[in-house]
C-alpha cells in the first residue's frame, strides 16, 4: 500500500480525496484545493490519475531532455500549447493502457493534454481547463480523459459541465466512487435534495474514503435546506467514529463549527476553536514539503462503517 501511495493508485482504484485548511495545507502535487470548504463539500484534489514523478519521489523528469513534445508538427486550431517537461512516460502503466484503443499518436497526444491538465491545475486552472476540454473531446470514449474535464470543471465551479462529465464517467467505468462529486455538483446546482436522495440511494457500493465523502457531502446538503440540526448531527457522528483518519476527523469539525455559526450559535462555534487548532497541530506538523508528502494518506481498513451505513441510508 505504501508503494501504491508513492506511485498513485492503480486503474480502478477508488478516487484519493485530499484537502484541508489553514497553515500545513499541502495537498499532493500542484493543484488547489477544491472550491468550496468547510461547508460539507469536497476539498482537495479527489482524482484518481497521478502523473508519475509529480511528487519527487519517482523517476525525476529532466526538463532539458524532455522539451514541450506533441506528437503532431504542429498545434491544430484551438489546441493549446503543451508545457515543457511532459513525456508520455510520467504517464502510469494503468493509464496507458486506457489509451491504447487510439492510435499510438494520438494516444500520445491525448495523455500528454491530460498531464498538461493536473500539472497546471494549481497554478492556472482556465489553462488547465482547457487542456482537459481538448483531450475529452479528442478521447470522449477514454474515460480518463473525461475524468480529467469532469475535474478541472469542478475546480473551477462549472458545476453544469461537471456533472455532465461525471455522470459520462460512471456510465464509462462503472466506478461508484465518484458519487460524492456528483452529488456535490447537485448542490452547486442549488439542487442539495438531489445530492442527499443519490447518496442514500448509491452509496452502499462505495468504497470507505468515499463513503465519508459523502457524509461531509450530505451534511453540507441539509445545512443547504436549512436543516442546521441534522447536520451538525452527522458531523459529530463522524468524529466519533471508530478509526476515523485524523484529516476527517479535523474536517468534521470545521463543517460543524461552520453549521453552528451559520444558525446563529456563534459561542458554540467559538468553543471549537481551540480544539480545531490543537487537531490541525496534529494532521499537520512542521515539516519539511517532502516529508509532508505523505502525511494525509491513511489506512482505512480499520475503520468501523457501521455508523455510516446507517446514516447514510
Amino acid at each position: 500500500m505504501e508503494e501504491e501511495k508513492k506511485s498513485g493508485p492503480k486503474r480502478g482504484a477508488k478516487p484519493t480525496f485530499r484537502g484541508g485548511k489553514g497553515k500545513g495545507c499541502k495537498p499532493r502535487g500542484k493543484g488547489a484545493q477544491g472550491p468550496r470548504a468547510h461547508d460539507g463539500s469536497l476539498r482537495g484534489k479527489g482524482k484518481p490519475f497521478r502523473p508519475q514523478g509529480s511528487n519527487g519521489k519517482n523517476k525525476a523528469v529532466d526538463r532539458i531532455k524532455y522539451p514541450s513534445q506533441n506528437p503532431y508538427d504542429r498545434l491544430r486550431p484551438e489546441e493549446p500549447a503543451l508545457p515543457k517537461g511532459l513525456s508520455w512516460d510520467m504517464l502510469s502503466a494503468s493509464d496507458k493502457d486506457a489509451l491504447r484503443s487510439l492510435s499510438r499518436e494520438h494516444a500520445e497526444n491525448v495523455g500528454l493534454h491530460i498531464l498538461a491538465a493536473y500539472e497546471l491545475e494549481g497554478e492556472d486552472l482556465p489553462l488547465a481547463l482547457a487542456h482537459a476540454k481538448w483531450a475529452a473531446s479528442n478521447a470522449s470514449r477514454i474515460d480518463i480523459a473525461r475524468e480529467c474535464l469532469a475535474l478541472m470543471a469542478y475546480r473551477s465551479q462549472d458545476y453544469k459541465t461537471a456533472l455532465k462529465e461525471f455522470l459520462t464517467v460512471r456510465r464509462l467505468n462503472g466506478e461508484s466512487d465518484w458519487i460524492p462529486f456528483i452529488a456535490d455538483c447537485y448542490r452547486g446546482l442549488g439542487e442539495p435534495q438531489k445530492a442527499i436522495d443519490l447518496i442514500k440511494a448509491e452509496s452502499r457500493e462505495a468504497g470507505s474514503e468515499a463513503k465519508l465523502e459523502m457524509m461531509m457531502v450530505m451534511a453540507g446538503a441539509y445545512a443547504d435546506l436549512g436543516d442546521f440540526q441534522r447536520a451538525v448531527k452527522i458531523v459529530k457522528t463522524m468524529e466519533g467514529i471508530k478509526g476515523l483518519p485524523l484529516t476527517y476527523r479535523l474536517r468534521a469539525m470545521e463543517a460543524e463549527q461552520n453549521f453552528l455559526s451559520s444558525c446563529g450559535r456563534e459561542k458554540e462555534a467559538q468553543a471549537l476553536e481551540g480544539e480545531i487548532e490543537e487537531m490541525e497541530d496534529k494532521v499537520f506538523p512542521e515539516r519539511d514539503e517532502e516529508e509532508e508528502d505523505g502525511l494525509l494518506d491513511f489506512d482505512l481498513e480499520t475503520l468501523d462503517e457501521r455508523v455510516i451505513a446507517d446514516l447514510l441510508s
